[in-house]
């Protein structure tokens, strides 16, 4: 127990900011071989094993952010139906369902911080209203640029990923849908 406190007060220090951008540093450079077709067994394994952690670890506070990363992996192009259990009363999706008329769509792109857990499952996403229905969908196929990354929020530390990274482990694109009655 007293490991986990040493390790909470290390984290919480400026140590913390260093351990931080020294991962950053260190999965960019993964990216950079596999953006030129040069990773090694070992970029493979340690992306496996990031990965895995995401849709372990990750699913316990984001289980749809998992779900979308384990499907992407595993589900072999096939549709993701996602619960709309949190999607639906996310703060996020309640404001912009709240401006569509009956049969119109909207693009929603958000800011990881506005709202973490779904941030890690859909953005941007089409949000459309039905005459009963409400439906969310999205492409999945990550960025391969290095543009685009995403913050994995630890509590306390914070990774940044770059999303084309998932493309050192072969992914597979698939539409990712939500959608429940109104």
């Amino acid at each position: 127990m007293l490991f986990f406190f040493f390790l909470a007060l290390v984290l919480w220090s400026p140590i913390g900011r260093l351990v931080e951008r020294g991962v950053d540093a260190h999965l960019v450079g993964i990216h950079r071989r596999q953006l030129a077709d040069r990773n090694t067994v070992l970029d493979r394994w340690q992306c496996r094993l990031l990965y895995g952690g995401i849709v372990t670890l990750g699913g316990l506070r984001y289980p749809e952010g998992a779900a979308v990363i384990d499907h992407y992996l595993h589900g072999g192009g096939r549709n993701l139906y996602l619960s709309s259990v949190y999607i639906r009363h996310s703060p996020v999706v309640r404001r912009r369902l709240a401006a569509l008329s009956v049969g119109q769509t909207a693009v929603v792109t958000l800011q990881q911080q506005q709202d973490w857990r779904l941030s890690y499952a859909l953005n941007p996403f089409r949000l459309r209203r039905e005459a009963h229905r409400v439906v969310i969908y999205q492409w999945m196929a990550f960025d391969p640029r290095p543009v685009a990354r995403t913050v994995l929020d630890l509590g306390l530390v914070r990774f940044t990923v770059p999303d084309g990274l998932v493309h050192v482990l072969h992914p597979r694109p698939f539409l990712a849908r939500c959608e429940w009655t109104e």
